[in-house]
């Protein structure tokens, strides 16, 4: 009896899929989706960055969480679109994958806005012209060949009311009473959309002609000394190494003073969107971990922030750690030394004196400080894994240290100089942890409330 014929078929013969020449009329086919995804994911990837970069430049403390806030969600959008880019036929996104030069020119010309107003409008033009992007290829997406585009664009969809509407009366009445301050914005804004324009397509057409720059001279991102709220001065760095140091805060000898520390976490979450803007082409998963990390510390600083009113001080009662800025001779050192350090050291040392603020403020009967302790603590155990999971990764681009272990151990060193100890003591502490962090960090009065 005569065999049949063996029919043998490779899975993985996708090439006619991923033909962009192939076309299908009007339909959309896979390919095309993941095309039009992946250009709406990078301009997402973009307006994160314009948010935590500017997020240093702003003065008031509230508009500095909103910035980082802001600049989460357009993090979580890139997941979204991410894990259906990479579903579809096509290029999929890899840890190599970077913004087209079409994207990042745009970009690196209208976030340097002359003033915070005109860099809130050249915000709210392109997130408004991004969401209507969404809504035009939303409209051309069949309903249920594409249910699973379409179910991504939801969760997205949910965010457009609060990033396309941040600041809308102060961007309306910009410099209102300023005339030659509203000639700059009203010119700012028109090379802002003209710019939209050239990266929305525009720039294909041979009668596109790209706006000229304004002359005008940038206040951000990322500047080189912090914009600052008078609501929260500045300790005297000359007399204590952190704010936390400082004997006359109404808090300091007392288990409240933990709450006076989560308040002063603005100043991490500053230095980390200088981090975030500044450090180039790692692996996309690393901007969503410290973008997820910048938010915490904005959390944490608002939950202190929130209790200390609630028990009857203001924020001028105290002083506060000033943040660490990026700068040309500090770049490359300040980077991995300022997140491992954080990460490896700062972050985990705390969990002693937070363990026991939550059963000290229990005592007290203060079961929201309690709480707030806990969830810190919840928090910062995803912090201390991303530091060992990127630690290492900052410093190999400096060529130095390529193990999470090494770049612990260097991070206590660097910590603990900068503390003002001696190499022989620095050395007779490092083996031991509980007896570092009694070095590194302050403990606190937990019998006194």
């Amino acid at each position: 009896m005569k065999k049949p014929n063996a029919i043998e078929v490779d899975v993985n013969d996708l090439g006619f899929l991923d033909n962009e020449n192939d076309r299908t009329g009007s339909f959309v086919r896979p390919v095309e989706t993941a095309i039009m995804l992946k250009e709406i994911y990078w301009i997402e990837f973009e307006l994160s960055r314009m948010t935590m970069g500017w997020m240093s430049a702003a003065a008031e403390w509230e508009r500095k969480g909103e910035l980082v806030r802001m600049a989460y969600l357009h993090t979580d959008h890139m997941k979204h679109l991410r894990e259906r880019i990479n579903e579809l036929p096509g290029p999929a996104l890899s840890d190599r994958s970077w913004i087209p030069e079409e994207v990042s020119s745009v970009f690196s010309s209208v976030v340097l806005a002359p003033a915070f107003l005109e860099f809130a409008a050249t915000y709210r033009i392109f997130v408004r012209k991004l969401y209507e992007k969404y809504d035009r290829v939303v409209e051309k997406l069949d309903p249920i060949l594409e249910a699973p585009t379409l179910d991504k664009w939801r969760m997205i969809e949910m965010d457009r009311a609060p990033l396309t509407t941040w600041m809308a009366n102060e961007i309306r009445f910009a410099y209102v009473d300023d005339s030659e301050g509203r000639a700059r914005f009203d010119n700012w804004c028109r090379f802002v959309k003209r710019m939209w324009d050239g990266l929305d397509g525009g720039s294909a057409k041979e009668t596109f002609v790209w706006p000229e720059m304004p002359d005008v001279q940038p206040a951000g991102p990322v500047p080189v000394v912090p914009a600052h709220d008078p609501d929260y001065p500045h300790v005297d760095l000359t007399k204590y190494k952190s704010a936390m140091f400082d004997p006359a805060s109404p808090t300091y000898d007392s288990v409240k003073h933990m709450v006076f520390i989560n308040a002063s976490e603005m100043s991490a979450s500053e230095s980390l969107t200088y981090l975030y803007y500044g450090i180039q082409k790692m692996p996309m998963d690393f901007y969503h971990d410290i973008a997820r990390h910048t938010w915490d510390e904005i959390r944490h600083s608002q939950m202190g922030v929130r209790r200390l009113k609630q028990m009857g001080y203001d924020t001028r009662d105290f002083s506060w750690h000033p943040s660490t800025a990026l700068t040309p001779d500090n770049l490359e050192r300040t980077f991995p030394e300022f997140y491992s350090s954080l990460t490896m050291v700062m972050e985990p040392c705390s969990f002693i004196k937070k363990r026991k603020s939550i059963e000290a403020f229990k005592q007290f009967g203060d079961y929201l400080s309690s709480l707030q302790s806990e969830y810190d603590i919840a928090d910062e155990r995803l912090h201390v894994n991303f530091g060992k999971k990127w630690g290492a990764k900052l410093f190999e681009q400096l060529n130095d240290f390529v193990t999470a272990n090494s770049v612990a151990e260097k991070a206590k060193q660097l910590h603990l100089r900068k503390m003002g100890y001696t190499e022989e003591e620095i050395n007779a502490v490092l083996s031991s942890f509980p007896e570092f962090c009694g070095f590194a960090t302050l403990d606190l009065t937990y019998d006194r409330y």
